[in-house]
């Protein structure tokens, strides 16, 4: 955690460079470290009924509601410690209980108001959006403690020094001490005479708990004549006077909660003989997990939050998975003794006669798994091509995975039709009315759905549909005519959505369809296509396979 407005701009800054190599963007960020005073509350909330009464969670965070914070502090978390009825005593949780009283602790830490609105108000100033306030010693006490165990933590921070207990319950007792290591540092800038952040640098160099014989004789540092024992005579007086403070203010409650080791963290950790020295005063183990031990914790804590969403996402990739393996036996047809290699080129029936059996001959012989067909009804385009009967002509006559454009008006109407002659993807074009809802009836029937737009269309119209869609044709010509010349603007639409795909993991193909030859088709796959539909130039091509290997990325 930063404390001003310059060190957030830097962190910023990373995180965009982050942002860009990963192809993504983060929305919001977890803030721990330094917030400031704090208040620590332990209180019970007690709730009566005139009578039998089943306690659902509405009932709790009715208590929450009524509890009183100390003036000129907010609280940052609010953990239920136990809950007891007449009935049942310290039980997990009352919710479906019913009884006619509620008695619950709360184990509430809070910080100054004032403190936190300014850390807020750097953050929105930085333009970072926080995903929550996490106490330190809560991160802590969440990763590194066992479940049933009570543990004593330490942070020997610069500003305070941090002291709880948690248990399995939660936070049993909380409190800051306003002193801490900056503390010994302006001892050295005193006694010393040096500027901070000399005084700074000297402590972490020689700071040890432990005397040694040769520090009197030892200069701490070549640029001054005092020794390592000058520096320590000033370091350890308040140091043992930090850990006695912390001892004299944890008495009782260690009495009380018996911890059973203990967990130092903070910059304080770095003192030579701390860990030893801390184990004697408090006659407990304890364990050093050092000056990153918050950020180490918050980033732990974060995955832990993250499983069920990072299961659900494995399962979804398993899922995808399975789901592209059978698009895959779609797009290409086994045979007994070898499987063909797909050809992302798709010949337009548009060109062709589709009544004739050695039109599919010629596909074969070019190793042609997937046709495109158009189908226009001289409502949404002038001109009336192609029709579910041709369709199921088609598919009488071919294996091959029939990829259909409907440029007509009722697109889900049109769909079902085609669905039921034999179509394996159905294209929409995106400006007809009810693509949406025809675009989830498609995918409902487990066919693929893909929506087409014409050179004169924004990319942007796609936002609304890009997760509802298997594929994305980019028309290449106005729709209605073959043998049209390729509108090249049409490249940068492909690379956005190419760049949008990778960006924010989104599935879709993108297919390109009109004014398709050897120089268009190079652009396209550079651009990011994945499929080709090509009509005119094969049609009109003397080798029909040559023509085919000539559109292939290269």
């Amino acid at each position: 955690m930063c404390d001003n407005f310059d060190q957030l701009y830097a962190i910023r800054s990373v995180v965009q460079n982050l942002e860009e190599e990963l192809g993504t963007h983060f929305e919001s960020a977890y803030i721990t470290g330094n917030f400031g005073k704090s208040e620590f509350l332990k209180l019970r909330q007690n709730t009566l009924w005139n009578g039998e009464h089943k306690i659902t969670e509405n009932d709790i965070r009715s208590q929450i509601s009524k509890i009183v914070i100390p003036e000129g502090f907010s609280p940052i978390h609010i953990m239920p410690l136990q809950y007891d009825t007449p009935s049942a005593r310290k039980i997990q949780t009352p919710v479906g209980y019913t009884d006619h009283q509620l008695v619950s602790t709360f184990g509430i830490i809070c910080y100054e108001t004032e403190r936190l609105n300014e850390i807020v108000s750097i953050l929105r100033k930085a333009h970072i959006q926080y995903n929550g306030l996490f106490d330190p010693q809560y991160l802590q006490s969440m990763t590194l403690r066992k479940p049933d165990e009570t543990v004593l933590f330490i942070d020997l921070g610069a500003e305070f020094s941090s002291v709880s207990i948690w248990n399995k319950t939660g936070v049993c007792w909380h409190k800051k001490l306003d002193i801490g290591m900056s503390n010994v540092t302006m001892d050295l800038t005193t006694s010393l005479h040096l500027d901070f952040d000399e005084a700074e640098r000297i402590k972490r160099m020689v700071a040890n708990l432990i005397p040694r014989s040769m520090d009197r004789l030892t200069p701490a540092d070549t640029a001054y004549d005092f020794t390592r024992g000058d520096v320590n005579d000033v370091i350890v007086p308040r140091v043992v006077e930090i850990i006695g403070k912390i001892k004299d203010a944890t008495s009782d409650v260690i009495s009380e909660m018996l911890p059973t080791r203990i967990i130092i963290s903070g910059g304080g950790t770095q003192i030579e003989g701390v860990v030893d020295f801390i184990e004697n005063a408090f006659g407990l183990p304890a364990e050093n997990h050092h000056a990153d031990a918050t950020i180490t914790a918050l980033s732990d804590y974060i995955w832990d939050s993250a499983k069920p969403a990072r299961d659900a996402y494995i399962a979804r990739s398993e899922r995808h998975a399975a789901y592209i393996n059978k698009i895959k036996k779609f797009f290409i047809r086994k045979h007994k003794k070898q499987k063909p290699k797909f050809i992302p080129i798709a010949p337009s029936t548009l060109c062709f006669n589709m009544l004739s059996p050695m039109t599919y001959k010629l596909f074969e012989s070019g190793g042609i798994s997937t046709i495109h067909v158009d189908i226009m009804d001289g409502f949404y385009v002038d001109k009336i091509a192609g029709g579910i009967p041709e369709l199921k002509t088609i598919r009488n006559n071919t294996r091959a995975h029939l990829h259909v454009h409907l440029m007509t008006e009722n697109p889900a109407i049109w769909a079902a039709n085609a669905i039921k002659a034999g179509a394996d993807t159905i294209i929409l074009s995106l400006n007809t009315s009810g693509v949406r809802a025809a675009l989830r009836g498609i995918r409902a029937i487990g066919k693929r759905a893909g929506v087409a737009i014409n050179p004169d269309t924004p990319v942007s119209a796609l936002i609304p549909v890009l997760r509802d869609v298997d594929e994305i044709m980019v028309m290449g010509v106005m729709p209605g005519a073959a043998g049209q010349t390729f509108d090249p603007s049409v490249l940068q639409k492909i690379l956005a959505l190419s760049t949008t795909r990778k960006k924010h993991g989104l599935k879709y193909i993108i297919s390109v369809d009109g004014g398709i030859n050897p120089d268009t088709a190079q652009d396209c796959w550079d651009a990011g296509a994945d499929l080709l539909v090509c009509g005119s130039y094969l049609a009109k091509s003397n080798d029909f396979p040559l023509a085919v290997q000539s559109l292939l990325k290269k």
